[in-house]
């Protein structure tokens, strides 16, 4: 129930937040989604790794929460890492794939096909081509669409109170 209310206090902060601010919420929302997302634990043994595709404020975003929280999930070093092309995208966890490389969804999707990744997008309807969250704006807040087809595929399990607050494709 915490976790219920722990997303939904972060939905409505982000309702009255301007614009400005999106990154920081999207990257509060990825930290979080370690915490109701397993990952096989023999896949990165060692460290998670939050990599970041593209031009986006989010990597600051990211990096500055980094140094100002945990540095570790679920025992694991947590690493940010930035991707200027899809052949550079190794072993992480969770790529958030920014706007401007957004057209690459079906490349990168199908050069991690076979790894465990979370494919993050917020550009509109990238979750029905295949994104696994993909972040939207409803009513003046930022929410997460959640493919769980794609998700089931990759092998990751998705706690029922994460199900519950997103919007199922």
């Amino acid at each position: 129930m915490r976790k219920v209310i722990f997303f939904a206090l972060l939905a409505t902060t982000i309702a009255n937040s301007g614009y400005g601010q999106k990154e920081k919420y999207q990257s509060l929302f990825i930290y979080n989604f370690t915490k109701y997302i397993k990952w096989p634990e023999s896949y990165n043994p060692n460290r998670f790794v939050i990599g970041v595709i593209g031009s986006s404020k989010i990597l600051e975003s990211l990096n500055a929460m980094t140094a100002a929280k945990k540095k570790t999930v679920n025992g694991k070093v947590l690493e940010i890492k930035k991707y200027s092309s899809v052949s550079e995208i190794d072993d992480c966890n969770i790529l958030f794939i920014s706007e401007d490389m957004s057209g690459e969804l079906g490349q990168i999707e199908h050069e991690t096909s076979s790894k465990p990744v979370l494919i993050v997008t917020d550009v509109p309807g990238l979750a029905a081509q295949g994104s696994m969250v993909n972040f939207v704006e409803q009513d003046g807040k930022i929410k997460f669409e959640l493919n769980r087809a794609s998700v089931d595929r990759r092998g990751l399990i998705v706690s029922g109170s994460l199900i519950n607050l997103a919007i199922l494709i």
